[in-house]
Parts: C-alpha cells; structure tokens; sequence
C-alpha cells in the first residue's frame, strides 16, 4: 500500500445521510489500495452524524468533521484543506463510485505524469439508482482511452457550452495542481458551473484523460441541494468565457467571438423564459458587456 500514492476521496456531506451512506460504501469498497475519505457535514440536524458513526468505528480511513455553522462552498474548500493524500476526487454525497474508478484512473497518472486530471464516462441514475439515458453533456466522447490537449479541450468546451468533462464526482486530479480553490477560475468565484472553473484551471496546466468505461454514477433527483447557487449565475458561463481567456484559452479572437456569441443567444433565450423575470435587468446588462467584447473583437 505505501508504494501507492494516497488519494483522497472529499465528501461534502449536507442533510442525506441515506444516500450518503451508499456514496461512503462505494468510497470504501473501491479496489485501489491507499484512500482516506474526508466528510465535512454541512447537514442542518444530526442525521449524518448518527449514520457515520457505526462506520468511525471500523474504517480508520475515513475522517468526519461536523461544522458549527453552514458554510455552503466553503465546506468543499475545508473537505480539500483537511485532505493529506497527493491525489483527490470529490465524491457527491448523492451519488457513487464504480469499485475501479480510482484504480483506472490512477494507472493512467502513473503511466502518463504530464496529465492533469483523468475523467470518465459517468451513468446518469435517478434517486432510486437506475439507470437514465445520457443527456448531450453526458454523452460518451469516445469508445476508447484518449488523451486530450488540455487547451483545445478547453477551448471545445467554451465554444460549444456543455461541460463534458464532468460533475466533482467524476474527475480525479493532482492536489497541488489546483493553485486556486474549488470553483474559481482566475479569482472569480463560480457558482452553477463550479466545476468547470476548476477543469479549466486543470486543463490550463496539463492534458486530459477520458476512460470510456461508467467509472461514476450522478443521481438526478428531486431535492438536490442548490444552496450553492448564487444571484448571478446567469452570467457563469459568459464570465467563464472572459476568464478562460486570461487563464490561456480561446486566444483565436474567432474562437473567442464563437464561444461569446454562443452565451449572447443563450442570454437572448433566457429572456423569454417566465422564470428569469426578475433578472431581466441583469440579463440584459450581461448581454451588453458581452457585446461590447465581441464588437471590439
């Protein structure tokens, strides 16, 4: 075990200590041999902590801190502070892992050290645990193991407007690769799109990897948690595009004025939902700032 390097599974824990539970399981059972698994509790009662219990009992491996206070985004950053191993995956605490996922994917950064993140094909799966057919973000790229550019990965990404790479669950990485917090791509916080701020981050500093295989598994279900989600997060996607610019991508000024229209139309769109009435202001100013880029382009 001590010739494997560690890896750190992060768990983010906040009122669901059923699927919690099975999310912890799947992080236990898995084939790679050096793991600690780190739950922060951001839960609002002391179901999470009851259900851990049995578990701190028998798994040295596994580290449970329970917060005084919410701390919302924060609580993903404490899950990476406390975390010692060279290697981290976070783990939703609503949906699992495949027994090899950590296994495949770090026989990937042993063989290739230049990568900067591994992904995967990840199931969709409803709030029972069956399987739902793929959406276009979650489509399988590729039918084999491929590495990816991590600047025209990028770049793709941006211009087409769907993070294929993956939700936290799916992504393994190098822990002093990310030289910012989760979720923040050249100073700028995200929200909806937290994720992708830190892929981009990753993708700045090295090649990807895609396993084709169902190594992670993304439950959609009623009553996920969008407590994250902040009062501009109609504007994540245009912002990304401004920040992963400076962050190095998109650097053809075509490019950049593809990927840029593409969130115009989409601002465009979101105007003639009901739902974004009350932005319309603040939808209609992002727009603009958007224009104006492209004009100057």
């Amino acid at each position: 075990m001590e010739s494997k390097p560690l890896v750190s599974i992060l768990i983010p824990s906040y009122n669901r200590p059923d699927y919690l539970r099975l999310a912890l399981e799947s992080a236990i059972n898995q084939t790679y041999p050096n793991i600690e698994i780190i739950i922060c509790d951001d839960s609002t009662d002391m179901g999470v902590w009851v259900m851990i219990q049995p578990y701190l009992a028998i798994y040295p491996n596994v580290k449970y801190f329970k917060n005084d206070t919410v701390l919302f985004v924060g609580n993903w950053n404490k899950c990476f502070e406390l975390s010692t191993g060279e290697y981290v995956n976070y783990l939703m605490d609503d949906d699992l892992f495949h027994p090899e996922k950590i296994e495949r994917m770090m026989d990937c950064f042993l063989e290739m050290p230049d990568i900067s993140l591994v992904t995967s094909y990840r199931q969709l799966i409803d709030g029972s645990g069956n399987e739902r057919p793929p959406v276009y973000a979650t489509r399988r790229l590729f039918n084999e193991t491929t590495v990816l550019n991590g600047i025209d990965f990028g770049n793709d990404i941006l211009c087409h407007g769907y993070n294929v790479i993956g939700e936290p669950t799916t992504v393994l990485f190098r822990k002093k690769d990310l030289i910012e917090p989760f979720g923040i791509l050249c100073g700028r916080q995200f929200t909806t799109i937290n994720d992708l701020a830190t892929w981009l981050s990753l993708l700045a500093r090295g090649n990807a990897v895609y396993l084709p295989e169902s190594l992670s598994y993304f439950r959609i279900h009623f009553g996920q948690n969008q407590n994250s989600l902040g009062k501009t997060f109609f504007a994540d996607w245009s912002e990304m595009t401004i920040n992963a610019r400076k962050a190095g991508f998109l650097q053809d000024s075509n490019q950049y004025r593809s990927a840029l229209t593409l969130q115009v139309e989409r601002l465009n769109e979101m105007l003639s939902y009901p739902s974004f009435s009350d932005y319309v202001p603040k939808i209609n100013e992002q727009r603009k700032k958007i224009e104006t880029i492209i004009s100057s382009l």
